[in-house]
């Protein structure tokens, strides 16, 4: 089957047109700063570039040469811009100047070396395909930054693309650098730039799927983390942690092991409202999480069960391990302030520990319920201090 390089040449364009169009509508409403702004401006220039080069069929010149591999630097610079502001790296509508001078000058380079080498078909095609190869590692690389929280069928989606991309680049600038193509209009010329072609429509289509399915695994995660986490604290909210302490309680009896719960809540914590003001209040929960979170092994959970409320499940942990760790816990808090402008906030907390070897009878409720009660007499008990579930829970 032949291919006819106009028909490939409108075909990516029209393609490149639509999907900027689509993305661009999704973006409709959005901040200017949004990510789906950049990626849809992104496919527009990629598409302009297309536009430059077909008009190079009916009016040869060399500004057009120059302009198309412009457009078709500044689509790949605008890529990496969407995916800054995707990972949150540019916060603004315009990016500082260090940013805006990155993005702008592969543009720029392009620019003179085009100018230069025009009469030099090999020498600018490497040239040209070493710059656009250079962006596209700039774009792997925050694609395969593990310091940056995007993970997902998205990612790959772009990642697959952007390589097969970049060795079509490369395997051009080898065809020009050893000769085996002289320009686009011999057979070996046209041949390549089929291939160019074939590669980009496949690309162009990936890239804008695979960034769009990326933008909604982000929104679905961030709903995920709406239902199921605490947003002040970070921890795990009511929900969650019910559901790991259902998991927990049943894999304990499948497995006859131990499991203890710790109920604790924070004392007089409506005095540190009423005296600093809620937003002290809300740095004193947030103290108080990070505190008890970074005293726990991997395998514990901890939530915020109510308003200062927390629940801490620890499993395989006898009623005795329970106990030792609530007091360390309630130590920790006694002696990790909160800084709050000048001034640090002190409190306690008052925990009730239950569990033990957890049998068919067990329930979470019933769990909870003891944990409760236990934190309940710490507190009628003068506050500052642990108790303990009967040992009905904890019987061997």
């Amino acid at each position: 089957m032949l291919l006819d390089v106009t028909t490939l040449f409108a075909v990516v364009t029209l393609v490149a047109l639509l999907m900027a169009g689509w993305i661009c509508f999704m973006a409709w409403g959005k901040p200017a700063r949004d990510a789906l702004w950049a990626w849809g401006l992104a496919l527009v220039a990629y598409a302009a570039s297309h536009v430059l080069f077909a008009l190079l069929g009916a009016a040869p010149s060399a500004g057009l040469v120059v302009a198309g591999n412009v457009a078709y630097s500044m689509a790949l610079s605008l890529m990496l811009l969407a995916l800054r502001r995707f990972d949150g790296l540019d916060t603004l509508a315009r990016p500082p100047w260090s940013v805006q001078l990155q993005l702008l000058l592969p543009a720029l380079l392009i620019a003179l070396l085009y100018t230069l080498l025009m009469e030099r078909y090999a020498a600018r095609v490497v040239m040209g395909s070493l710059i656009f190869s250079l962006q596209i590692g700039f774009i792997l690389r925050s694609l395969l930054d593990a310091s940056l929280p995007r993970h997902g069928r998205g990612r790959y989606i772009l990642l697959t693309a952007f390589f097969a991309l970049l060795a079509s680049l490369l395997l051009r600038a080898l065809a020009a650098a050893m000769g085996w193509v002289s320009s686009n209009d011999d057979e070996a010329g046209r041949q390549w730039l089929i291939m160019v072609f074939l590669v980009a429509l496949c690309a162009v289509i990936s890239i804008s799927l695979g960034f769009v399915y990326m933008t909604m695994e982000r929104a679905e995660q961030r709903n995920f983390e709406l239902a199921m986490k605490d947003m002040l604290t970070g921890l795990s909210n009511r929900r969650a942690i019910s559901d790991q302490l259902q998991m927990a309680v049943s894999r304990a009896q499948r497995q006859g092991q131990y499991l203890s719960v710790l109920m604790l809540d924070i004392d007089h914590f409506k005095r540190v409202n009423d005296g600093f003001g809620h937003l002290a209040g809300d740095a004193v929960l947030r103290g108080v999480a990070q505190t008890l979170k970074s005293r726990l092994r991997a395998q514990d959970q901890i939530g915020r069960f109510g308003g200062e409320e927390f629940l801490i499940m620890l499993p395989d942990t006898h009623l005795d391990g329970g106990s030792t760790l609530a007091e360390a816990l309630r130590q920790a808090v006694e002696a990790t302030p909160t800084q709050w402008g000048a001034h640090r906030i002190s409190v306690t907390i008052s925990i009730g520990v239950a569990g033990g070897a957890i049998t068919g009878s067990v329930t979470v409720d019933g769990l909870v319920a003891a944990a409760d009660s236990a934190m309940y007499r710490a507190k009628q008990g003068g506050r500052n201090r642990c108790e303990v579930a009967p040992a009905l829970l904890a019987s061997n």
